[in-house]
C-alpha cells in the first residue's frame, strides 16, 4: 500500500492498517469528535450526495489506509456498472492481496448493503471481462493473473451494530476512530531498527547490554521520528540541572559517562538476536532516557568526540498495558502528578493530532519541528481564519509551553501565576495537577484560542517586548485574562467553569471582524486600567512592572478597577452582545 505524508495524523510510512490489532486504550473524547468533524467537513463540501460519498471514500483511503492523494483518486472506481466495487488498493498490485472497498456515507448505509457487497465480490470473477468497464476489467484481470487474495472492506461514517459478516471487514465510525487513535498512541508499530551492543546478557524477555555512545547516536538519528513518542520527559529539553550535568560529562570526561548515568530503556514488541551482538528491534520506543539520548545527540552535533558507553535495557512488552506500566514505573523517580504519565501522553498526542487537522504543528518536544524535512514543514500552513490572529511570519508552530501559559492566563484566569512562573504548569511543576486533571477535556481550542488572543495582542495592539509601550510590554498575559473575563462574564454570561463552554467560542473566533471588536474593546479596558491612578500607585508600591504583573495585577483591589473600566464600555458591550446573539 502506498506511503503517505502527514495529514490528519502523524502517519506511519509503510504501515498496513488492516493488520492493526485492537488495544485496550480508548480514544479520548476530543480526539473522537475531531475525527467525526473532519469526516463531515471533508464530505459535506460536495455539491450533491454522490459527491459526498466520493469525498468520504477519498478521506478514508488517505487517512485510514494511507494512500497518497493520487493513488486514492486512481483507486476509486465507483459509478455506473461498478459491480459493487467502489475502490481497490494497492493500485499498483504490488502486494499478494487486494483490498476491495464498498463505501456508504450517511443514510446510504444499511445492513443489506453489506450483504450485497459480499455477494457482489463473490460474483465478480465470474463476470465476462469483455462486458466490464475498462478499469474494472483491468482490476479483475490482475486479480486472476497474480492470484491475489481478496479482502473485502466495508466503510461507513455510521455505527454498525451487526458485525457478523465473516468475509467482510467492517470499518464503521468507531473502528475508524480506534484505528487512528491506536496509530498516534503507537507510532513505532511496524518499524524495525537494528542496534549493535558491545556485550549483552539475556534474562527472560529482557536484554541488558552495553552500548557505545556513537551507536546510540546513529540509532536515534535514524529513528528520531518515532522513537521518543512514549517518553513524556521530552518536555524537559536541555535546561534542567541534570541535562547540564550530562552535557558537561560528555564534554569533559566522556569515559566517565557510563558510571554517572543510569542508562536508557527501550521497549519493543519483539527483538531478534543476530550475529556480532547485533539486535533487530521491533517497534522500538525509548521510554526512559530521552534526556540522555538527546544530550548525546546534541553533543554529537557539536563535536566528533563520542568516546564512552552507556547501559541499555531492552524489554519485550507483552501488550500495550505492559508497555504503559514500564513507561510509567521506569519514570517514577521523577513522578508526574495529576493526569498520570500515560494519560498525559495521550492528552497531548490528541491535541497534536487535532492541531495537525487544521495544519498547525503542536510542538511538545522543543526543537522537534526543526528536525522535520523542509517538505514536511511546508505542510503546516495553518488555518485561513485563525492565521489572521497570528503574525505574518508565524511558522504555524504552536509551542506547547506558550499555549499552556496563555491557557492558564485566559481560561484559568490566573495571569499572575502564568506570568511569574509558567513552569509551574508543565509536567513536574508544582501546580501542574491543578490544571491537567481528569476534568480537562482534550479539546485543542482550549489552548489555541488563548494563544491566538496573545499573539493578536502582540501583533496588532502594541503588547509584548516588540510593542514598545512601557507598561503593555509586561501586560500581554493580563490582556488575555481580561479578554476572556469580558467574553464570558459580559458577552456570553457564563457562570460556570470557562472550560465547559469552549465550543461557544468557535463562532466568535471564526467571525474575525466581530472578535476584533472584542479584542479592541479589551485593549480599551486594559489601557484605561493601566492609566488609572490607583493602579499607578500599586505599580509604584510593587517597585517594578515585572513584580506588579507577577503578584499584584489580579488581586481584589485591582480586579475592582478592571470591572469599573469594563462598566464604562457598557454601550459597546451591549452592541456586541446583540451581534453574538445572532451567531447562536
Amino acid at each position: 500500500m502506498a506511503e503517505r505524508g502527514n495529514g490528519l495524523l502523524e502517519y506511519i510510512p509503510g504501515a498496513k492498517p488492516v493488520a492493526y490489532q485492537y488495544t485496550n486504550g480508548q480514544p479520548l473524547d476530543g480526539f473522537s469528535q475531531n475525527v467525526k468533524d473532519s469526516i463531515k467537513e471533508y464530505a459535506e463540501s460536495a455539491q450533491n450526495e454522490v459527491e459526498k460519498g466520493h469525498n468520504f471514500l477519498q478521506w478514508v483511503l488517505t487517512r485510514v489506509f494511507e494512500a497518497t492523494e493520487d493513488d486514492a483518486t486512481d483507486a476509486i472506481i465507483d459509478g455506473a456498472n461498478d459491480l459493487g466495487i467502489d475502490a481497490y488498493l494497492p493500485v499498483d498490485f504490488s502486494e499478494d492481496k487486494i483490498y476491495l472497498f464498498q463505501s456508504k456515507y450517511g443514510t446510504s448505509h444499511s445492513i443489506e448493503a453489506i450483504a450485497k457487497f459480499k455477494e457482489d465480490v463473490k460474483r465478480l470473477q465470474g463476470k465476462d471481462i469483455a462486458k466490464m468497464r475498462p478499469e474494472l476489467a483491468h482490476l479483475v484481470t490482475k486479480i486472476q493473473e497474480k492470484n491475489l487474495k481478496i479482502e473485502c472492506i466495508y466503510v461507513t461514517d455510521q455505527k454498525v451494530e451487526d458485525e457478523s459478516f465473516d468475509s467482510v471487514e467492517i470499518y464503521d465510525v468507531d473502528v475508524i476512530i480506534q484505528k487512528l487513535w491506536d496509530r498516534i498512541k503507537k507510532p513505532a508499530a511496524g518499524k524495525k531498527a537494528p542496534i549493535k551492543l558491545e556485550t549483552k546478557l539475556r534474562y527472560q524477555n529482557t536484554l541488558l547490554g552495553i552500548l557505545k555512545l556513537r551507536e546510540l547516536t546513529n540509532f536515534v538519528t535514524k529513528n528520531k521520528d518515532y522513537v521518543f513518542e512514549s517518553n513524556i520527559r521530552q518536555w524537559m529539553q536541555f535546561k534542567t540541572t541534570v541535562n547540564k550535568g550530562l552535557r558537561e560529562t560528555l564534554q569533559e570526561v566522556p569515559h566517565k559517562f557510563f558510571y554517572y548515568n543510569n542508562g536508557i530503556t527501550i521497549v519493543v514488541s519483539d527483538f531478534e538476536e543476530l550475529e556480532d551482538n547485533s539486535i533487530m528491534l521491533h517497534s522500538p520506543q525509548i521510554v526512559n532516557g530521552a534526556q540522555t539520548s538527546n544530550s548525546v545527540l546534541d553533543h554529537a552535533r557539536r563535536t566528533h568526540n563520542l568516546d564512552g558507553s552507556i547501559t541499555v535495557t531492552i524489554i519485550k512488552a507483552a501488550d500495550e498495558l505492559d508497555q504503559n506500566n514500564i513507561t510509567k514505573y521506569r519514570n517514577s523517580q521523577n513522578a508526574v502528578r495529576g493526569k498520570d504519565l500515560v494519560s498525559l501522553m495521550d492528552f497531548h498526542k490528541s491535541l497534536k493530532s487535532q492541531m495537525e487537522n487544521i495544519h498547525y504543528f503542536y510542538e511538545i518536544q522543543g526543537g522537534s519541528f526543526d528536525t522535520k524535512t523542509k517538505s514536511h514543514q511546508s505542510e503546516f500552513v495553518g488555518d485561513v481564519i485563525y492565521n489572521k490572529y497570528l503574525p505574518d511570519n508565524h511558522k504555524k508552530v504552536i509551542v506547547a509551553k506558550d499555549a499552556i501559559q496563555a491557557f492558564v492566563a485566559g481560561i484559568e484566569q490566573r495571569p499572575t501565576e502564568a506570568y511569574s512562573s509558567p513552569a509551574q504548569f508543565l509536567p513536574r511543576g508544582s501546580k501542574y495537577d491543578e490544571v491537567f486533571n481528569e476534568k480537562l477535556k482534550d479539546d485543542y481550542r482550549l489552548l489555541l484560542y488563548p494563544y491566538c488572543v496573545k499573539e493578536y495582542a502582540k501583533r496588532n495592539l502594541n503588547y509584548g517586548k516588540k510593542g514598545g509601550h512601557k507598561t503593555k510590554r509586561y501586560a500581554t498575559l493580563f490582556f488575555v485574562s481580561v479578554y476572556f473575563k469580558i467574553l464570558h462574564e459580559k458577552i456570553l454570561f457564563t457562570k460556570d467553569d470557562f472550560k465547559e463552554d469552549i465550543s461557544k467560542l468557535e463562532p466568535i473566533f471564526k467571525s474575525v471582524k466581530l472578535n476584533q471588536r472584542i479584542l479592541k474593546l479589551t485593549d480599551t479596558v486594559v489601557t484605561k486600567f493601566l492609566e488609572d491612578t490607583v493602579v499607578d500607585d500599586e505599580m509604584t508600591a510593587a517597585n517594578t512592572y515585572h513584580n506588579f504583573f507577577s503578584h499584584h495585577v489580579w488581586q481584589d483591589s485591582m480586579v475592582r478597577v478592571i470591572e469599573k473600566k469594563i462598566k464604562q464600555e457598557e454601550e459597546e458591550i451591549i452592541s456586541i452582545q446583540k451581534v453574538v446573539q445572532d451567531l447562536f
